[in-house]
Formats: C-alpha cells, structure tokens, sequence
C-alpha cells in the first residue's frame, strides 16, 4: 500500500471546459487514497454542474484571492501549511503559478500541464521556460501537444496520460430507419472549432442527400464566437436545418437523441466532447486535428477527413444518414473503444501508478513506466 500522500490540484476556475471537468475527476479517483484539495484560483466563472460534483464527491477545496499578490503569497503558505508533496496543474495560467509558489514553498513534485497542440506563442514559450526550470514534470492529455512541445524545445520532462471519463450504460437506440437525421457537435463557439466548415458541409449535404431524408444539425456551446456563427447559417441558407444551442443543460440527454456526432476542429488537445460522443455510442465524423485519430479509429467507430474538407466530410455524413445499420455498427464500436481504453478506472489506475512510482517511473516516447519498466 503506498503511503498517503498530501496533493494540491489546481485549476483556473470551475468553468465549464474539459480541463476544470477533468481536475475534479482527478480529486474524485485520487481522494479515497491519497489526501487531496482542489485549489481554486479564480471564483468566477462557475459552471453549476461543477458544484453539485464537488459536494457529491466530497470534495475538499479552497478558493485563492482575486489579488495577484495575495494569491502567490496565500498559495505559496498553504502549500507550506499543508506540507503538499505533490501538485498536479492542468492549464498554464495555474502550472506557472504552480511552479514559482511550489518551488518556493520547496514541494517535492509539481506536474504542469499541456492540453493542446496549439497555443500562443507567449503561452507556449512560458510553460516552455517552467517546465525546463522550474517544473519535475509536464503531463499532456494528448499526444498531439505532446510531440508539439518537444519540437518546441521542452526537455524531455513531458509525458501523456489521456483524459479519462465516466462510462454510462450504452443508451438504446430505437428508430434506427427514421427520416429525420440529427447531426450534433458540442464545444466553445470558437474559430477553433471551425464551425464554418460544419455548416457549409451541412449546406452541401442538404444538396447531395437522398431526398427521402432530412437533417437537423444542432451546435451546443458558448464563446465569443456565436454572432459569426449566426452569420454563417444565414450565408449558406440552412436557418431550417440548423441550430445554435447556447443553454444546453442536458448534454447527454441531447446527445443520445442524435445520430452522428461531428467535428471539424483546426486543432484539438484530446476532445472530451466526442469522447461523451462515445459514451453515447455515436458514429463520429471528424478532422484528422490533435489526438482525434486516436479516439476515431477511420473507417471503424467513425470516419476522418482532412482539416477544412467540406465536401469530404458531407460525403462521409451521407453515407451515415442514409445506412443505420452502419450508424448503428459504428456507434457501438465508438463505446466499445471508450470503455476499453479511455474509461475512469484506466485514467485512475494511471494516476495512482505514477504516484506510487514518483521516485522511480520513466519517460519513454512521451509514456511512463516504472523503473522495472512496466507500463503506467
């Protein structure tokens, strides 16, 4: 039995991103062994689901202040206080501040985090210039990011451990040979996520679809980027078959009511949406951007298309639309891939591996092993 350990995770905010969902689901596999509190370094925003987790999982946790000096020197004693022996961070803003107040504060091991393949270059060079200074470790949730910061010039301190999530029961699906044919894709309204793209392969599928069938398209998200989005459905004339969902409270709810899920990111870390896609034991069409590849294997739980392929990516959803028996095939095998290799056990299991081996684990090609290499 490895001996208790007291560990800090940090995160920006309890927003509603992957990362924040992601952090809690640490605190929630790490806590019945280890001692754990969440550090919280931003009061606002706060993604409700997000609280009702924490007080069901019991959640021990803390909130800095709004004040950037009394968070460093408030952080920097707690971390003292509590005689942290190791600090797990997710996004760069709370890595930086986990490298300058862990390493005053003489914490043993502080872990930052890489989350996409693509950031600014300012942010980029920073977490950059911690993880070779400051930093034990740099965990990337994906492999993406992780071969784009050794390119970058990080040390060869970078290792990946995957998201993981909560499998549910695989939801039945009923109606397999209906007209009516809804397309979804969740995620912030961001150029990132290149909803452009997905709306002009909406509009050229309702060009080459059998007319015997139907779409309904529906975006699910919030972000900056809604107005252009708007702009874009009205551009391509698909008002009637598409819609922006900006207060979605049930995601699974409209998930498992969908046929095919889509993504036409630019770029990606590992998306927790078309992993929930997954749980819902959808068909996936998405880009070839960050780890997609790895979650959508081509031509088995889902189809891959260059970045930006409209016309691709509405060919691949006509061949969903108008073949539920391939829907249906590839759907469960999307659930089967997440159960098999993405779940809650397997991303616990890595976690208290690594820290049971922190003295002695190695970095090999961005995956860990203990010293006798066995794999994490």
């Amino acid at each position: 039995m490895t001996e208790k350990k007291n560990i800090c995770i940090t995160i920006n905010s309890l927003g509603p991103g992957g990362a924040e969902k992601q952090s809690l689901l640490l605190a929630k596999a790490l806590k019945h062994d280890h001692n754990i509190v969440l550090v919280i370094l931003n009061a606002q925003p706060v993604y409700q689901p997000r609280l009702v987790f924490i007080e069901n999982e019991e959640i021990q946790h803390i909130y800095l202040s709004n004040n950037p000096i009394k968070k460093v020197v408030g952080f920097t004693k707690f971390l003292k206080k509590r005689k942290i022996d190791v600090i797990f961070s997710f996004l760069p803003k709370d890595s930086v501040l986990s490298a300058i107040c862990g390493k005053v504060a003489k914490t043993p091991y502080i872990f930052g985090g890489i989350r996409n393949s693509h950031l600014e270059r300012v942010k980029f060079f920073t977490l950059k210039l911690i993880n070779n200074h400051l930093l034990n470790y740099t965990i990337a949730n994906n492999y993406a990011a992780y071969s784009s910061s050794i390119d970058f010039g990080f040390k060869d301190k970078v290792f990946v451990i995957p998201n993981g999530i909560e499998i549910r029961p695989i939801p039945k699906k009923e109606n397999l040979n209906k007209n009516l044919i809804t397309i979804i894709s969740l995620g912030r309204l961001v150029d990132q996520k290149d909803y452009e793209t997905a709306i002009r392969s909406i509009a050229h599928l309702r060009r080459i679809l059998d007319k015997k069938y139907s779409i309904k398209y529906k975006i699910v998200g919030q972000g900056a980027g809604k107005e252009s989005i708007v702009d874009s459905i009205k551009k391509h004339d698909v008002m009637q078959e598409v819609e922006l969902i900006t207060n979605a409270t049930g995601i699974y709810d409209l998930l498992d009511s969908s046929d095919i899920y889509l993504c036409t990111s630019k770029f990606e870390g590992i998306s927790n949406s078309i992993m929930e896609a997954m749980n819902s034991g959808l068909p996936i069409v998405a880009t070839d951007a960050g780890d997609n590849s790895r979650l959508v294997l081509d031509g088995k739980n889902g189809l891959i298309t260059k970045i930006g392929a409209y016309k691709e990516i509405a060919k691949h959803l006509v061949s969903l639309s108008e073949s539920p028996e391939l829907r249906d095939r590839m759907g469960n095998l999307s659930y089967d891939h997440l159960r098999d290799n993405f779940s809650y056990e397997a991303f616990q299991k890595k976690y208290l591996s690594l820290i049971e081996n922190i003295h002695s684990f190695k970095i090999q090609n961005g995956n860990i092993g203990s010293i006798k290499n066995e794999e994490v």
